[in-house]
């Protein structure tokens, strides 16, 4: 059985497309046997450059499987790297993505059968998976607009390279390395600065995982932890949030937070499970499901693992409902942010008025119609 390829995704960022990096470990790559896959800019076929070939693709989705596991997969790519696997002409194979490429399609692209059964993680494995980001930029652009595509990207890589990290004051790379620290503690950091973009130098420590990948992305992973830099707590609570006021709160700046995520629920809204995902100032609020509280007895699943999981959570008053929120971030006051939480919950005398509920001033506009 032929050599298990090794594969390294080049990922950019907003402000950073990865070009130049793809193009010095192009030219600079002889000792390997490398292929390039390449996002298609002209109607040029395959080329090379020196020893290494490039082989432009245009992104091609399928979907592969059916009904709940069914999974949208890169065609274009499983084809390619196949061929590479099949005629041995390589290696190792760098693959370059725009920046607006799905990386969880692209990495599920290898773990996904196809239709005759086979897995591309047979024949070639993702070793490293580099997010590429502007350091001149980077702080800006995490308190931009282009926050969440920049986090969603480095949560998942395992190997985040430093752009233009010579031109960067102590400072600035102190800033950049907390703030990557607090978004994905198991990446590998690299600078451009620190012996050239050589492709060894962006091998990580371990190869790509795709669900440890998200389950971090997920805020899984240590909920409750805390060191020089970075600051990480979750925030939980029984009662509900009043509406108006915690959407005002969503909409005030939030110091030195970077991620937060989690489950919530509104006293005029008292049947949807909601969800926060907070990436920078990107704020996206929806509502997830139904609290088992609304669903009668002899309707919800007859499932040990539910039974137990009710009886652990269960409250006499609110049933299943709860905050649950974790917060994510560099130099933030926890105890602060906190008492702002605590301001959004109903007070005493709102909560001994659940008729009122339905009545509060309500901002949120889902779901479409409210009950």
């Amino acid at each position: 059985m032929a050599k298990q390829l090794s594969v390294t995704v080049v990922s950019g960022s907003p402000g950073n497309d990865g070009t130049r990096l793809v193009e010095q470990l192009i030219h600079q790559s002889s000792d390997v046997r490398l292929t390039a896959i390449v996002p298609k800019r002209s109607k040029k076929r395959n080329r090379s450059k020196g020893a290494v070939a490039v082989i432009p693709t245009t992104e091609r989705l399928i979907q592969l499987g059916q009904g709940c596991s069914c999974c949208m997969v890169r065609a274009d790519l499983m084809a390619k790297v196949q061929k590479i696997a099949d005629e041995q002409s390589a290696e190792h194979i760098l693959i370059h993505t725009t920046p607006h490429t799905d990386l969880r399609v692209l990495a599920k692209t290898f773990t996904v059968a196809d239709q005759t059964g086979a897995v591309l993680s047979d024949v070639a494995r993702i070793g490293s998976l580099v997010t590429v980001v502007d350091t001149a930029t980077f702080i800006e652009t995490l308190e931009g607009p282009g926050a969440r595509s920049l986090i969603e990207r480095l949560e998942l890589a395992n190997v985040v390279l430093l752009e233009g990290a010579s031109d960067a004051s102590a400072q600035q790379l102190d800033q950049i390395g907390r703030s990557i620290g607090a978004i994905n503690t198991g990446a590998r950091v690299v600078r451009d600065d620190e012996g050239g973009p050589l492709l060894t130098s962006l091998y990580a420590d371990q190869p790509f995982d795709l669900d440890l990948a998200e389950q971090r992305a997920a805020g899984a992973s240590e909920p409750n932890a805390a060191s020089d830099s970075v600051v990480k707590f979750s925030y939980q609570a029984r009662r509900p949030f009043h509406p108006a006021r915690l959407h005002a709160l969503l909409g005030e700046p939030w110091s030195g937070v970077i991620r937060a995520k989690g489950t919530f629920w509104v006293a005029s809204r008292p049947e949807f499970a909601c969800s926060l995902d907070v990436a920078g100032m990107s704020r996206d609020m929806s509502a997830e499901g139904m609290w088992w509280a609304t669903v009668p007895v002899d309707q919800r699943p007859d499932s040990p693992q539910l039974q137990q999981y009710l009886e652990t959570i269960w409250h006499p008053e609110f049933g299943d409902r709860h905050q649950n929120l974790s917060i994510v971030g560099t130099e933030v006051d926890e105890e602060e942010l906190r008492g702002r939480f605590e301001a959004c919950l109903l007070t005493d005398e709102e909560v001994a008025a659940p008729d009122q509920w339905a009545s509060m001033p309500d901002p949120f506009e889902w779901p479409a119609n409210k009950s």
